[in-house]
């Protein structure tokens, strides 16, 4: 495998650029440039440390390339003030993106994985107003891992977003030991991945959760493995929460949200939820929902094939937010005509630990589900 180096003139022009100049020369002409003429038998492009100043989109749509940095905050691309679109646009089947730093400076979306087979590893992407990292349906086998997000102080951002729509779709895409600060993952369609992240918020900005399958469809397939979710940013958010579709969701840490920690959609034709560790959510003490989203996992009426088995859920504040364990919500006084309707079905809550809860009965059942079992629980009155 041939590797090529921007030359080391282009580097150094830009490494005494500014970060912020009133006027800087867009360096995208010679990336390109450079991107264009290595030889067929080179599949790699190596950017040396520096600053490289970003004035209009890189679209790189030579495929089967890798466009490697010397390292985030080493090799660092920024957007002119001047500029308002995606920094770098992959728009080449197999291409890879990795080891360098994405500025947005304020652009609404930094990074767009636009092919089949892209692969984005060790970035940080940072100061966007709206997505760091999009990747539209159609590109499948697409990876999103081992990077660093960073989102604004704003509730309406996201790290990654992924949607393919409510049509059938069989697109793959993969999200793993990424480290997601102050925003959160949106993913609809297909088969998503997500496992052994970190993700976190703050009090006053958005972030801390992730939101996955379309609620007016079934056509997601959502593995969430690993991760840790923490702090939702604002008293509306939830940390996994599930719309339509079939999901494993096992082995996570969900901790201080403001909803529910995990919620399951009435769109959810069968789940897994097993052996996470979940507390000290419910911290919306206003919620307006009936029963209020105040539990470690949330049952939507109309959810089907759901098994719930093998999770810890309390609340070790000193003043306790979490009031149940689980919640298996009842039918609603007005169906919504956005949905067609249907009970819930076949649940099983069993070899839960629900002790440490507001409410020490640990379950709240008004599902009416037909089908419905509850063994092994703790404390005993669960299982009633």
């Amino acid at each position: 495998m041939r590797v090529c180096k921007v030359s080391w003139a282009i580097v150094v022009a830009t490494f005494w650029t500014p970060l912020f100049p009133a006027m800087s020369e867009n360096s995208v002409p010679t990336l390109a440039r450079e991107l264009s003429e290595l030889p067929p038998e080179s599949s790699v492009l190596d950017l040396p440390e520096g600053v490289y100043t970003i004035g209009s989109t890189w679209t790189i749509s030579k495929p089967g390339i890798v466009v490697r940095g010397a390292g985030p905050g080493k090799t660092i691309l920024v957007r002119d003030p001047n500029f308002q679109g995606v920094l770098v646009r992959m728009d080449a089947e197999r291409s890879t993106l990795s080891d360098l730093t994405l500025d947005g400076a304020g652009t609404p979306t930094i990074l767009f994985l636009n092919r089949s087979g892209v692969t984005a590893d060790t970035l940080e992407v940072k100061n966007f107003t709206h997505i760091g990292i999009a990747v539209p349906g159609q590109a499948s086998d697409c990876r999103i891992t081992k990077c660093v997000i960073n989102g604004p102080s704003s509730q309406s951002t996201m790290a990654i977003w992924h949607d393919a729509g409510r049509n059938p779709t069989d697109s793959t895409i993969m999200i793993d030991h990424n480290v997601i600060k102050n925003t959160g993952l949106y993913g609809t369609g297909g088969r998503i991945t997500i496992a052994d992240n970190q993700i976190s918020g703050e009090p006053n900005p958005g972030g801390g959760q992730m939101d996955i399958g379309n609620a007016y469809s079934t056509n997601t397939v959502g593995v969430i493995t690993g991760n840790t979710v923490m702090n939702g940013g604002t008293l509306m958010t939830g940390g996994i929460e599930l719309g339509g579709g079939s999901f494993t969701v096992a082995n996570n840490t969900v901790r201080n949200h403001g909803l529910a920690g995990i919620g399951i959609g009435h769109n959810v034709v069968q789940a897994e939820i097993t052996d996470n560790i979940i507390s000290n959510s419910g911290q919306n003490t206003t919620d307006k929902h009936q029963p209020q989203c105040r539990s470690a996992i949330y049952v939507g009426y109309g959810a089907t094939n759901i098994r719930i088995s093998g999770n810890r859920c309390f609340d070790d504040q000193p003043n306790k937010t979490q009031t149940w364990g689980v919640i298996l919500v009842s039918p609603p006084a007005k169906p919504d005509p956005r949905f067609a309707p249907k009970a819930t079905e076949h649940i099983f809550v069993t070899n839960n630990d629900l002790r440490g809860n507001l409410r020490p009965e640990g379950l709240l059942d008004e599902s009416r589900a037909r089908d419905r079992r509850s063994s092994g629980n703790l404390p005993p009155r669960a299982n009633r």
